[in-house]
Order: structure tokens, then sequence, then C-alpha cells
């Protein structure tokens, strides 16, 4: 995988809702993964079907998001270290009855990160009393479960969904020792949809939508040794509801 352009550039782009300052890396190597994985799969009649799989992946210099220097305001994607991904996954898609069916895609994942040198000196260098080093963490942006489900309804004019999503704690921005870790707390969202065609010809069609029915926030916190958790960004997107009308002429 190689870096994107704004990641291998000398680019230095200012979020002024966030005042975070992302800055490139004209020294960024590509991402080489050696992937290997095992599937099991049945399939049934109305595109039903049942898939188990196992992975495995090896990562030589994965481009993680991390501290700049010293400042905690700016973030650079940097090669930090060689990483191990393995885990499993089911999906499954079954007809409840003539209308319904049900979707379900799950994973779990385990994924460890090897500190690079720069990395081990500088987490080293910011130790506090009592804390260790084990030469490892989570690979930065891999979750360590992923789940994505919904109920589905169709008829000749009508179709509905309700979906449901969660992701765990997920480690956002790698620490560098003297500032800490940043994890994206677990999210789940819940969201539904309807729609319904009628009329002649079913030119005239109706759509409800409601997301965010949990009322979920979205909140990343720093964490370190021995150190109360912080607030470092929250969003509340509230719960919305939008209904539509159309006409297809």
């Amino acid at each position: 995988a190689r870096p994107s352009f704004k990641e291998a550039s000398i680019v230095q782009i200012f979020d002024p809702l966030s005042n975070i300052t992302f800055i490139g890396n004209i020294d960024l190597k590509p991402t080489y993964i050696d992937n290997l994985d095992l599937r099991f799969e049945n399939f049934g009649d109305g595109n039903q079907m049942f898939a188990l799989s196992a992975f495995y992946k090896k990562f030589k210099d994965p481009i993680e998001l991390s501290y700049f220097e010293s400042a905690r305001e700016n973030f650079q994607p940097r090669n930090l270290g060689n990483a191990t991904v393995y885990g499993a996954e089911i999906e499954l898609r079954r007809n409840l009855s003539e209308r319904f069916s049900l979707n379900v895609n799950a994973s779990i994942i385990e994924s460890e990160q090897k500190y690079g040198e720069v990395e081990q000196n500088l987490r080293t260098l910011g130790l506090r009393n009592g804390e260790t080093l084990d030469g490892k963490r989570q690979l930065q942006g891999q979750s360590p479960y992923l789940i994505n489900t919904s109920i589905d309804y169709r008829d000749e004019n009508s179709r509905a969904g309700l979906y449901f999503n969660m992701q765990g704690k997920t480690l956002e921005v790698v620490g560098n020792g003297i500032s800490p870790d940043i994890y994206t707390q677990p999210f789940e969202s819940l969201n539904f949809t309807f729609s319904r065609s009628f009329g002649e010809d079913n030119k005239k069609s109706i759509n409800i939508k409601a997301e965010n029915i949990l009322n979920s926030k979205k909140e990343s916190l720093t964490e370190s040794f021995n150190a109360v958790s912080r607030i470092y960004s929250f969003r509340d997107p509230g719960i919305k509801f939008s209904i539509g009308y159309s006409i297809n002429l």
C-alpha cells in the first residue's frame, strides 16, 4: 500500500475546528502486506449464505498517525515499526420470512504493533514511576471488533430497514512518551429507513429516515500510565429525522 499524495508530501493543513495541523512526510515508505485467509462458505436458496473466515496479516512499515515531535497540536503520518493483525469474521444472510431478511457481519480482530527504535526510545524517556514497556501496542486505526447487522423488509411497494453498527476502542493517534496516546471510544449506531412508492406506475414515493436513534456520542480520550483520561475531542451528532417526497415525471 502506497502512501497517499497528502501523506507523502510537504503539505501542512490546519483545521480551525480542532486546532490541529496535519504535516506531510516525504520520507514515508510504502507498506508491504503478507496476507493469509481461510474461508468456509455455504450458500442457500434466495441469496442466503453463511461464511466463516480466519485471517492473518503481516505489515512491514505500516503508516500510522502520530504526534509531530513534541507538539500536541501537530500530527504526522509515520512508519513506526512492523505489525501483525489476525482474527475471525462471520457473515450471515438469512431470509426470516417471505418479506423479512437478516444480515450479520461481525469481526474480532487482534492487532500487535512492535515498537520501532524511535518510538521505543521516546516511550522509554517518558516512563513514569512504576511503568514498564512490553515493546508492543495496538495498531493505530484498527478496531478490536466490528459489528454490522440489519433487518430488512421488502414488498412490492415498500422497503424498510433497521441497521445497527458497533466498533470497539481504537488507537486514533500514537503517543510519543511525552504526549499520551489518543483512543477513539466505542461507538454504537442504530439507524432506520423506510420508503414506499405509490400512485400511477408508482411514480410517487415517500422516504423516512432516522439516524443515531440511540443518541450515541463520539468521544476520544487521552490515555497514559496512572493518569486520568482526558477528553481530547467530543461530538454529539444527535438524533436526526428526515422525511422526503419525490415524483418521477
